[in-house]
């Protein structure tokens, strides 16, 4: 658990912080990002009605 932590780290730095990221790395954070956001997103839609 310990190393996928750090990888998402890295990952995450190479992405936003350097600028030098693989398209790997960008799917991978954007991945874990997006499923956070797209939950509140449909709590929120949900809760509307």
């Amino acid at each position: 658990m310990e190393t996928k932590l750090n990888n998402f780290k890295a990952d995450f730095n190479n992405v936003f912080v350097e600028g030098n990221a693989n398209a790997i790395q960008m799917a991978r954070v954007f991945v874990i990002l997006a499923v956070p956001v797209l939950i509140i997103c449909l709590t929120a839609l949900h809760s509307i009605k």
